[in-house]
């Protein structure tokens, strides 16, 4: 009777092992985070030097370079708070490619009392054409208990470059100051 209770443990955790070998998954690529103001060049965003908008949406742009095969993403003009420490990382599931965006407050410092604009971009190698799936999160690590979606859905990279506004709402003056830094 235990070697069947055994066997059937171990047949489980075996399922469970081959189960999780199916999943394809590829290593996580890293990405960059401007320091508060948003990054100075535009390029950095995806955004034209005319544009004039920065404090007025939130805004993920992405741009395709079919030569490199290369999926470029910025998600510009995220509020955030001041004081923390961010970072950006990305991870392709399956036929997925899942977005984290990261804050959370430095181990010897406390949050500020101030909220500040900032730019977080990332380049994805080897992304076949055609549409690709994407799920945006965002993990305030010491505000919410886990990462939180704040958008996903189909970009079709056929087309080299596009945008999607992620939040309408424009940035306090406090927060913005008019134009990146």
């Amino acid at each position: 009777m235990k070697y069947v209770g055994v066997c059937t443990a171990l047949a489980a955790v075996g399922s469970l092992l081959l189960l999780g070998g199916c999943l394809e998954t590829e290593p996580a690529h890293a990405g960059i985070v401007s320091e508060a103001g948003g990054f100075v060049d535009p390029e950095r965003r995806l955004a034209s030097e005319r544009d004039e908008s920065y404090c007025s949406a939130e805004v993920l742009r992405w741009r395709y370079d079919a030569s490199s095969s290369a999926l470029t993403l910025a998600d510009s003009r995220l509020l955030l708070n001041c004081c923390g420490q961010r970072a950006m990382h990305v991870e392709r599931i399956d036929s997925v490619y899942e977005i984290t965006e990261r804050d959370e407050p430095e181990a010897a410092n406390r949050r500020c009392d101030s909220v500040c604009a900032f730019d977080f971009a990332v380049s994805i190698p080897e992304v076949s054409p055609g549409k690709v799936y994407v799920r945006l999160l965002r993990d305030v690590v010491d505000a919410q208990g886990s990462a939180k979606l704040v958008w996903q859905g189909e970009i079709d990279v056929r087309k080299s470059a596009g945008e999607v506004v992620l939040d309408r709402a424009p940035a306090p003056g406090e927060a913005c100051g008019g134009s990146p830094q």
